[in-house]
């Protein structure tokens, strides 16, 4: 019998703690599969396109394009286009499709015109510019 004036007992004691923690180890189950990896939402503009330059009173389009992440579909987007610089602009129309968003415009007056678009989801958000020169 060990005591623990023994010179054995401490290896010993030590190799016992040692196999008790390894066994508890184990039985948690740790480093199992946890799944697949979820990505988290996200949005992010991956074009927003458009002509070098326009013309006074001839139609101008924009469109704009994301990717996302985390499984936001494409019927989840919204989008906002906002002038931000230049004399205002009759807005023809606006049509969303699948992860893009397209703005047509006509201007009125010669001058450089800017739009920023928005595209959010589940409360994510990504914005970008884009100015276009108008010619007479």
């Amino acid at each position: 019998m060990f005591t623990t004036t023994s010179p054995d007992f401490f290896p010993k004691r030590t190799i016992l703690a040692l196999l008790a923690s390894m066994a508890m180890l184990s039985a948690c189950g740790g480093g199992g599969d946890a799944g697949p990896d979820v990505l988290p939402d996200s949005i992010t503009i991956t074009a927003l396109d458009g002509p070098s330059g326009g013309q006074v009173g001839q139609p101008v389009a924009l469109n704009v394009k994301v990717a996302t992440t985390g499984g936001i579909a494409a019927s989840e987007i919204s989008y906002t286009w906002l002038q931000d610089a230049g004399a205002p602009v009759a807005r023809s129309s606006q049509g969303d499709g699948d992860y893009e968003s397209t703005l047509s415009f006509t201007a009125a007056q010669t001058g450089s015109v800017t739009f920023k678009v928005t595209a959010s989801a589940r409360g994510k958000t990504a914005s970008q510019s884009k100015s276009v020169p108008i010619n007479p």
